[in-house]
């Protein structure tokens, strides 16, 4: 007898509770009410650790787990199944709590509902396993409720003795749970005793067979595989665009590989994620976005593609995602615009109405502006039409709402559109849209206009430039805003919309926006980064200065130097390869129009080196890309050869340029455009040389001339507008009357005379020499004095060699038929330093008309002939 006066049990351990007389009504595992009570808390979850303070009634120090020791699971208890025990309140019988001999080895676990019995010495002499039948009879002890009372929780009694071990068999997880359904009713002693909690002992067996199943459950991965994945795209997907400028400008079948490989990696495995693995509807929809959004920005795969887009639109719908929806609609339509733009239009419509009736007029605004993106970025000719439609909605509901940015925004893509259209009134329309943005521009900070400012500035600069009435203050307002535009290496600004914010639903969308500190929408806009804007700047300050003062070739100088250096040095910013090679194209461009125009320039002051210098450089690069020989620059390297040729004095080759197809006038009430310009201007050089009654081609002047008026009569441009008049005056010089040539010959000074506050003094140096030989070629009054040395001081501000050198050419015989030899005589001087200045084809001309000719010493002496 043990001391607690119970008897030792049969199978080695002591009995759980004294055998008395049961209560019929209730089950053998309900104790008597007299005994103490103690709580079984509920079984936790194979991943779950029981709390610490449930059963702390062990002595001693704290114990330490052993893993050579085998662990006694218990299994939760069904207290539902009782129903009767619950309506009458029964005691519950409690267990004991075993605690280890001080002479006893095997430590104690802390922290468990369950005590582990004490082991023998000698663990090896253990058997494997048991007979089933042998550990259903095995008594087991009860876990404790902590939601019921106990009737004396620091009663404990007397651990259980060292007694026989037996070996014992691994319990299978379907036994587990169907002990938590288990009958109300009483059973036998000798029955399967389900009223007692069973002791599981698992084994170290390697084999786990369907009659064993484990209890423990498998610890779990130590990382997520989901998240590793998404971790590892976004790494490859970074690797590959920092390779993107780099690929961009070597454009070598290797390095386009690597960027192909990363970027690959990268998407397979954000698909894998999105294949393998659930979540939760909202990531789920951000994913998808993010994933449709580089597939369209780095893959041709349509159908993967569309199915990407498709299953996220219709997830958002189920879960009213309604930021992310729009967002895939967005990129949808762009896709979609790539290979059918009218169908993107109609879809597009589609979504605006329906952001329209749910009054979500932040999205009214983005799907309106991307309308307005593809109309006039789409392939073909751009839809001016479509685009001013949807600029004036956007402006209608940015007045009603008070979206002062939105409102400046639109006006100044309507003054764009305007000066890329060929109508006839687009200027007066253009200056209509930006006065309009600057009666809000003022109310509204930088920081809310962003880049905004500097496009007002550039669209005006435009509009001056084709009136020909180039301002300088409009370029300093320019580079002023330069100081306050966005970061140098970002080519986004944003539009912040003030009052109409879309709430939740603009919070994932992909970039189109982006929320502010407190909480207000900006909608974000692609256009220049500060380094490109500064680029364009120096090309605008240089063609503006041109007018105004010397600086102008040296902007010009600038900024093609700084083009150069960014076409050879690839960007630090991370962006996809179909950005930075937009990028680069962009810059070709800029870089091919400043040379255009620095070749210009070199033929104006004629500068026969720079002048070569341009040509070859253009026609170098005209087969390349961006360019491929495409018509716009065909014309104006076409053009510059002609001026090239025309300045050394070749004629005949002149000729040729100018009478090139692509020179072809338009018919009558054409649009004038950048090409209708150029060949205008090919149309007046071809008459000034054909002009000559002695010329072969002299009967074409009559000809071109009546292709040229209906299209330079009310012509925009001052310069072109100006340069008919003279032309008509020249072609009219035998055909009409004398007051009609002076009428003819006053207005050509008129309009010459309104150039010179821009510095064009070439106009009034032509006019004023032709007045002079037409009206006091022979006269011997002192008007034909006064008009000769009226055209050699307007020469003189010219600075141009040629004309200054026939402004010399008409003094000389002049100042000698009046008797002043002293002025003929230094006007031969300084026709003298001009002469090696001259073509050679012009100077025998020079000479004989001005009397001289040059000495065959070779050395540029000159003698008076007769």
């Amino acid at each position: 007898m043990h001391p607690n006066g119970y008897p030792p049990a049969a199978n080695g351990f002591q009995p759980v509770h004294p055998q008395q007389q049961m209560m019929p009504v209730y089950p053998p595992q309900q104790p008597m009410s007299n005994h103490p009570q103690v709580i079984i808390p509920p079984r936790p979850s194979p991943q779950q650790q029981y709390h610490p303070n449930h059963a702390q009634v062990l002595q001693g120090p704290p114990p330490q787990q052993r893993s050579s020791q085998p662990q006694v699971v218990i299994p939760p208890r069904n207290l539902s199944s009782n129903v009767m025990g619950q309506a009458q309140n029964p005691k519950i019988r409690q267990v004991q709590v075993p605690s280890h001999k001080p002479n006893s080895g095997a430590p104690s676990r802390e922290g468990q509902g369950h005590a582990r019995p004490p082991q023998n010495e000698n663990p090896e002499s253990k058997p494997p396993q048991r007979l089933q039948a042998h550990q259903e009879n095995m008594p087991r002890p009860q876990q404790r409720n902590g939601s019921l009372p106990s009737s004396n929780p620091s009663q404990h009694r007397s651990p259980l003795q060292n007694q026989q071990q037996g070996p014992y068999q691994r319990t299978p997880s379907s036994q587990h749970q169907s002990s938590q359904h288990r009958s109300s009713l009483p059973q036998t002693p000798s029955s399967q005793n389900r009223s007692h909690p069973q002791v599981v002992i698992p084994g170290k067996s390697t084999s786990v067979t369907p009659s064993s199943t484990p209890t423990l459950v498998n610890e779990s991965l130590p990382v997520d595989l989901n998240v590793l994945l998404l971790a590892a795209a976004d790494e490859y997907i970074d690797a590959a665009r920092a390779l993107g400028s780099v690929t961009a400008m070597v454009q070598r079948p290797a390095d386009l590989e690597q960027y192909q490989k990363l970027m690959a990696t990268g998407l397979g495995c954000m698909e894998a994620v999105l294949k393998r693995y659930n979540h939760a509807p909202r990531d789920e929809a951000k994913l998808r976005l993010r994933f449709a959004s580089l597939l369209v920005e780095e893959t041709d795969n349509d159908v993967e593609i569309e199915d990407v887009i498709t299953k996220g639109i219709a997830l958002c719908s189920r879960c009213r995602l309604l930021d992310i929806k729009y967002s895939l609609q967005h990129l949808s339509v762009r896709y979609q615009a790539q290979t059918n733009l009218r169908a993107a239009f109609k879809t597009l419509d589609g979504h605006i109405s329906e952001v329209e009736t749910f009054r979500h007029i932040a999205w009214v605004y983005a799907f309106r502006f991307l309308k307005v993106s593809l109309a006039l970025q789409g392939p073909g000719k751009p839809e001016y039409a479509p685009a001013l439609q949807q600029l004036h909605a956007i402006s209608s509901h940015a007045e009603r709402e008070g979206d002062r940015a939105v409102y400046v925004t639109s006006n100044v893509l309507q003054a764009l559109i305007h000066v890329k259209t060929s109508s006839p009134d687009r200027l007066e329309h253009a200056q209509r849209a930006i006065a309009s943005a600057r009666s809000l521009q003022l109310q509204t900070s930088v920081e809310q206009l962003g880049s905004i400012a500097a496009l007002v500035d550039c669209v005006e600069i435009a509009c001056s430039l084709q009136q020909g009435t180039p301002d300088k203050n409009k370029v300093a307002a320019l580079q002023a805003n330069l100081n306050t535009s966005l970061e140098a290496k970002s080519p986004y600004f944003p539009i912040l919309i003030e009052r109409s914010s879309g709430g939740s639903s603009t919070m994932t969308t992909g970039g189109i926006f982006r929320k502010t500190n407190d909480g207000r929408d900006e909608l974000v806009f692609s256009w220049l980064s500060k380094d490109d804007l500064t680029k364009l700047a120096y090309y605008l300050s240089g063609v503006v200065s041109l007018a105004h003062d010397s600086r102008g070739p040296d902007y010009l100088t600038e900024g093609l130097k700084t083009t150069q250096e960014a076409l050879q040095r690839p960007s630090y910013a991370p962006l996809p390869l179909s950005t930075c090679l937009q990028r680069r194209s962009w810059l070709s461009t800029l870089d091919w129009h400043v040379s255009f125009t620095l070749g210009l320039v070199a033929c104006h002051t004629e500068d026969m080196r720079h002048t070569n210098e341009a040509v070859i450089s253009l026609r170098n690069r005209l087969g390349q890309s961006p360019f491929n020989n495409g018509e716009p620059y065909t014309i104006m390297l076409q053009y510059l050869s002609g001026l090239q040729d025309q300045l050394r004095g070749s004629f005949d080759s002149a000729l040729a340029a100018w009478g090139s197809p692509v020179f072809a006038l338009p018919t009558a009430g054409a649009h004038a455009d950048f090409k209708t310009d150029l060949a205008i201007l090919a149309t007046m050089n071809r008459i000034l040389i054909v002009m000559n009654p002695l010329h072969p081609e002299h009967y074409l002047s009559d000809i071109l001339f009546a292709q040229l008026e209906p299209l330079c009569t009310n012509h925009p441009h001052l310069y072109i507008s100006t340069a008919f008049k003279l032309i008509r005056a020249f072609t009219s010089a035998t055909k009409t009357s004398i007051n009609r040539q002076k009428t003819l010959v006053s207005n050509a000074i008129v309009s010459s005379q309104k150039l010179q506050q821009f510095r064009n003094f070439q106009f009034v140096t032509m006019c004023l020499n032709y007045m002079a030989v037409l009206f006091f070629a022979d006269g011997m009054d002192t008007q034909a004095v006064k008009s000769v040395r009226a055209a050699r001081q307007m020469a003189n501000h010219n600075r141009n060699a040629l004309w200054r050198a026939v402004a010399l050419g008409l003094c000389i015989p002049t100042f000698q038929r009046h008797g002043f030899m002293q002025d003929a005589t230094a006007c031969q001087i300084e026709l003298q330093k001009l002469w090696d200045y001259l073509p050679d084809s012009m100077k025998n001309e020079i000479a004989g008309y001005t009397g001289f000719q040059e000495a065959n010493t070779g050395n540029g002496d000159f003698y008076m002939q007769g």
